[in-house]
């Protein structure tokens, strides 16, 4: 009998419970079971944002959560019918649709001497940050990185029943991939897949998230979830390797970028 796909409220669950410490920093319960994610030190929209808003009271409930913090509100829709919903309370500046994906029948651990490094640590390590702070040429991306992103993963703590793994993919001339793992149970969240924008386009990103599916199996996890963009070639590299889209939510933004 076919598995079924886990719902959205489970695969967001989870999402927030594998980031908060990290990039994530709290999860505020609003009036009909509406919710505000919020990180404290990174202002994207995607780490701030609210849910299960489909009346005016709780448009306004989660409009106040984000201002207070200094955030412009971002409204998550699990589906066309909530986007309506939004779209009845206020125009969209701009629209994100996601793929959030999960992967089964995992891989087997890879052999010894592999080209990957696991740190089982919260924070990752300086060859993973030296990864991840160079995944793209545009400078303005590189500065969004270092002052935001780096500073949360540096500052990551520790939670109990979670497991942060971070995985560094080296080749001949040194790191060149990275990915990070977040293990609950059965489950593991996939994030920060990314290669050194001067070794892609080379199956580096496939093979750390190859590898990254072989730890979550050798950890006694089942699945592996993991969000991104909808459409285009990031969605179609997870696919080829075995991830399968389960929730097709939106992010609704009340400004630009």
């Amino acid at each position: 009998m076919q598995e079924r796909e886990p719902t959205f409220d489970a695969l967001r669950d989870a999402h927030v419970a594998a980031l908060t410490g990290s990039l994530i920093d709290g999860l505020e319960h609003g009036p009909g079971g509406a919710g505000y994610v919020w990180s404290r030190s990174i202002p994207d929209p995607t780490l701030n944002f609210a849910f299960g808003v489909r009346r005016p009271d709780q448009f306004a409930w989660a409009g106040a959560a984000a201002l207070g913090r200094a955030r412009a509100p971002a409204f998550l829709a699990r589906d066309d019918g909530e986007i309506a919903l939004l779209r009845a309370l206020f125009e969209p500046a701009i629209l994100y649709p996601a793929s959030w994906m999960v992967a089964r029948g995992l891989p087997a651990p890879a052999p010894a001497g592999s080209a990957v490094t696991v740190q089982a640590t919260p924070a990752p390590g300086p060859d993973f940050e030296g990864v991840f702070a160079h995944l793209s040429d545009a400078p303005a991306v590189r500065t969004h990185l270092r002052r935001y992103y780096i500073p949360a993963l540096r500052a990551a703590r520790g939670r109990p029943g979670l497991a942060a793994l971070h995985l560094v993919l080296r080749d001949a001339a040194g790191p060149a991939a990275c990915a990070s793992l977040y293990l609950r149970g059965e489950t593991a969240g996939l994030y920060n897949v990314s290669t050194r924008a001067d070794r892609q386009r080379r199956g580096l990103g496939t093979a750390v998230t190859v590898a990254a599916l072989r730890e979550a199996r050798a950890r006694g996890a089942a699945q592996v979830f993991l969000q991104c963009p909808a459409g285009g070639r990031i969605e179609a590299l997870y696919a080829r390797v075995g991830f399968r889209t389960a929730c097709a939510p939106t992010l609704l933004c009340t400004t630009s970028p």
